[in-house]
């Protein structure tokens, strides 16, 4: 059984690379030919030894690498930080001084009817809690409405020259604007309305004080003088304004209820002219008109008239409100109907604590952040709702107006209806009682509008209402908010040393792992091609004997026998005339392994380009003798120290480089030593379960070391090997057996020798004599095929 190179034996189908079905490898018997896979044996996919998997732990950025980023990159933070540390100076700690000053309001929470009269304002907390009524003052405190009553109320000559001094003075970035060219001449000053409106409510800021019932109003200014009366000004207008509103009604609805007061005394005094005529011409007294049925039920029609009509003049008037609101543009919220709803107050407090959340988060928070982003899906959901909530609101007023119509003209039938059977009684009674019932409706509806219009009269001169109180007053301030030049050292001192530091190493890693990687197409070595560099075989899909490739993919496969050129002759080992020498690679001294496959890579005399393109060619040759591309190379040497693991790594970097698909098994677990010439393959693992994880970066290299795995358990690293070997040929082009040395370690090698379709023997003269090599080649005579010697290759040369 493998060690560590299972397949799961359930998986049926042939692996694929990058697919993401589980599979680990599984021992099997060899197979006699090379070209069919060998059906999976059935068996515990559990390995027999206990050694436990690898941990990778190898931090990917290390306190070194930083420092050479800073030592590297230094120049750029110092570049960047320094004008920015400048800029934030110059923004935070210059320009004009701006004064603070704050007045404060307290919202009574309990009975606001301090004289008890009846519908005089509000009558306390009602379903609204002490944290929405904040809220309302919150948002009346910013409307325009307030800033209109403001306007009309507030001292016309410092409102002149208030406005007057702003539109001389613009502002630090209009003047920076209009130096730098970017502003056009100054055109006609706007509505002294308008700007006064905006200009007041952009430099008022109004806060609740945490853990109380108390508004904070804070107005900023260049003058103190002029930051203190906009406090007050804010703070007493405010409570006027509030008083106004909560009176009941409106200078708009007064004389609505004016007129129709004396439309009601018109024709109540006609009605009664018209019963003293009757009764004058007719000398009738009606003594028993209580006591008549029909008139007690008119009676009742005409009093559920009377009440009717005023709900509706009442619902017409919050239609009428809610309509002129929406006409002019504001925000629903300011019509009372629809600000004391339920459903719009819960809504809106649940919209006041996302925004909150959000403006909490947002100094922390970027706005891609996941957060950010929920809450903001939240926050649109609850002003959908809030809509809604209103919409629904004018919706049940103007259903409220049309059914009260409705009900009057209901009522009016039955009432006229009443009135006919009344006629049928006596003529002269049933119109003595009608003249009577409609000079009492016309009474009862005039005397119920003339009081409602008494008490909004009467209540209306209470505009400071209890609900509200001026906690404290501003006073000029002494010192000025802005600008604040210690804070704004501190600032540019923080932000050029983030700069300095955080800019070089953000460089460094960005230039480190992702422009390093397009530079070099995505693969971990620049000896390495990139698989979008060259052209390939689709790795994954397996390759039948007989292929048809188009001309486009003539780097693909090798050249035909007849347009080849011919081989140079094959050099002869000296003393050993029968043993052919493939390629001679020159000797480099380099402590670095990667750098020494760089230079094998080279052209000569430097490098080996052209030996290793011998050996490309010739594997290639034989292996369409086979019928076929690809094979299996055994790579091996007779003592260690050779070069052998050099070679191999070469080898497979060429064949990269034609656009081959190589898979190198490093099969000395005695003496790994893959890990060092691929320095990116020590997260690649035995464990793996299948192919694509032992990719080489974005190559056609894929990579399977042997530095966890146990060299005692020969039979089960065996069993590995030939799984593997049966699994990857039908997916990529090479395989690459990194064998150990004959002669040290005889018992590993001499299984492999029958499984390679081509074997290589490195030679190094300057390690091992002539007389041990042929004692090695020797050896590895019997195990292996008889065409399967391709020659050998001397290190050092």
């Amino acid at each position: 059984m493998a060690y560590h190179l299972a397949l799961d034996p359930r998986a049926t189908h042939p692996v694929l690379p990058g697919a993401q079905q589980g599979r680990a490898l599984v021992p099997h018997a060899p197979t006699a030919s090379l070209s069919l896979p060998s059906p999976l044996s059935q068996v515990d996919p559990s390995p027999y030894l206990t050694t436990p998997p690898p941990q990778f732990g190898e931090p990917v950025i290390s306190l070194g690498d930083l420092l050479g980023y800073l030592r590297r990159f230094g120049w750029m933070g110092l570049l960047a930080g320094l004008p920015l540390a400048a800029a934030a100076f110059y923004f935070l700690g210059m320009g004009p001084k701006v004064y603070e000053a704050e007045a404060k309001l307290r919202l009574r929470i309990g009975e606001g009817n301090v004289l008890k009269l009846p519908e005089m304002g509000r009558q306390g907390v009602t379903e609204l809690s002490a944290p929405q009524l904040v809220n309302n003052h919150l948002t009346e405190l910013k409307s325009r409405r307030f800033g209109e009553f403001l306007f009309e109320h507030f001292d016309p000559e410092k409102r002149r020259a208030w406005v007057a001094s702003l539109l001389a003075n613009p502002g630090r970035k209009a003047m920076i604007l209009r130096k730098l060219g970017l502003q056009g001449p100054p055109g006609p000053p706007p509505p002294e309305k308008d700007f006064f409106i905006d200009q007041v409510l952009a430099a008022v800021t109004v806060e609740p004080l945490k853990e109380s019932h108390i508004l904070r109003i804070l107005a900023r200014d260049g003058d103190p003088e002029m930051a203190a009366l906009l406090a007050n000004s804010f703070a007493g207008e405010y409570i006027r304004f509030f008083g106004v509103q909560e009176s009941g009604l409106t200078q708009g609805e007064r004389d609505y209820l004016q007129k129709k007061a004396e439309s009601l005394r018109t024709r109540l005094e006609e009605s009664e002219r018209k019963l003293s005529e009757y009764r004058r011409a007719q000398n009738f007294v009606g003594a028993g008109e209580s006591q008549n049925v029909d008139s007690a039920r008119m009676l009742q029609f005409n009093t559920a008239i009377t009440d009717a009509q005023q709900r509706l003049i009442k619902a017409r008037n919050d239609l009428q409100t809610i309509r002129l609101t929406q006409q002019a543009g504001r925000d629903l919220m300011e019509v009372r109907v629809v600000g004391e709803n339920p459903d719009v107050a819960f809504h809106r407090k649940e919209l006041d604590a996302k925004l909150a959340q959000r403006r909490a988060l947002e100094p922390l928070c970027g706005r891609r952040h996941p957060q950010m982003i929920a809450l903001s899906g939240e926050i649109d959901s609850l002003k959908a709702s809030l809509t809604r909530a209103m919409d629904a609101v004018v919706t049940m007023a103007e259903r409220e107006v049309s059914n009260l119509e409705s009900q009057i003209r209901d009522y009016e039938k039955q009432l006229a209806s009443a009135r006919g059977m009344a006629v049928d009684q006596s003529s002269k009674n049933v119109e003595y009682n009608l003249l009577l019932d409609q000079v009492n409706a016309d009474r009862q509806m005039y005397q119920t509008i003339v009081s409602s219009l008494n008490k909004a009269e009467v209540t209306g001169e209470f505009t400071e209402s209890g609900a509200l109180s001026l906690a404290d007053t501003a006073s000029p301030p002494d010192n000025p908010v802005k600008p604040n030049k210690p804070v704004a050292a501190m600032a540019s001192v923080v932000l050029l040393g983030v700069i300095l530091i955080g800019l070089p190493v953000g460089w460094g890693l960005v230039d480190e792992h992702v422009l390093k990687a397009i530079r070099q197409g995505g693969s971990p070595s620049v000896n390495i091609p990139s698989v979008r560099d060259v052209p390939h075989v689709p790795v994954g899909q397996p390759v039948a004997p007989h292929v048809h490739r188009p001309p486009s993919t003539r780097l693909m496969m090798p050249p035909s026998p007849e347009n080849m050129p011919a081989p140079s002759a094959p050099l002869v080992i000296p003393g050993h005339g029968s043993t052919p020498v493939l390629a001679r690679f020159p000797l480099i001294r380099q402590a670095n392994p990667e750098a020494v496959l760089g230079q094998l890579l080279k052209p000569e005399p430097l490098g080996a380009s052209g030996a290793l393109q011998q050996i490309t060619t010739t594997l290639e040759m034989q292996a369409l003798k086979r019928s076929g591309l690809g094979g299996v190379i055994l790579i091996t040497s007779s003592e260690s120290g050779e070069g052998k693991t050099a070679a191999a790594s070469a080898l497979a970097a060429a064949f990269c480089h034609q656009g081959r698909s190589v898979f190198m098994m490093e099969c000395n677990a005695v003496s790994p030593a893959l890990h060092q010439w691929f320095p990116h393959a020590n997260h690649h693992s035995s464990w793996a379960h299948d192919l694509e994880s032992l990719r080489y970066g974005n190559t056609h290299l894929f990579l399977l070391p042997a530095y966890d795995l146990p060299a005692y358990a020969t039979n089960e690293l065996l069993d590995g090997y030939r799984a593997w070997i049966d699994r990857a040929r039908h997916h990529v082009d090479w395989i690459i057996l990194d064998a150990g040395p004959i002669l040290k370690n005889f018992a590993d090698v001499a299984p492999l020798a029958p499984l390679a379709t081509d074997v290589l023997v490195v030679n190094n003269p300057q390690i091992t004599p002539p007389a041990r090599l042929r004692a090695a080649l020797n050896l590895l005579q019997p195990m292996m095929s008889s065409s399967a010697f391709r020659g050998l290759v001397i290190q050092g040369a």
